[in-house]
């Protein structure tokens, strides 16, 4: 096997795993999607929406590799700060405290 002909393996086994490693991701964020969906809990929304955009960030990786590029690289850093904000901001509406609102039932039709 020459130079060449080693090449075009490695090129092929370099599509076919990242194939597979799409098919793989697309399918966890399937998954993700029906956990954020059906809950039942706020942290098992929150777990799969971090979970999702670590998906995200292996697809869009996957695509670079895939490609043979490193245009979208600088996107995989964004979507981990995004994704960083997004856990940030969700586990603070869990932490908050929902007091329900009491409205005056005296007050309904007075609005001034």
């Amino acid at each position: 096997m020459n130079l060449e002909q080693t090449g075009a393996l490695v090129g092929r086994l370099v599509h076919a795993t990242t194939d597979v490693g799409l098919i793989v991701i697309v399918a966890g964020m399937l998954l993700c999607v029906g956990r954020m969906l059906r809950g039942p809990h706020l942290a098992d929304r929150a777990l799969a929406l971090d979970t999702l955009s670590t998906h995200l960030m292996a697809l869009v990786i996957l695509f670079t590799v895939r490609s043979g590029t490193i245009l979208l690289f600088d996107g995989v850093l964004v979507l981990a700060l995004l994704g960083f904000i997004a856990t940030v901001a969700f586990g603070q509406h869990i932490l908050r405290p929902h007091v329900p609102v009491q409205r005056d039932p005296h007050e309904q039709g007075n609005k001034e």
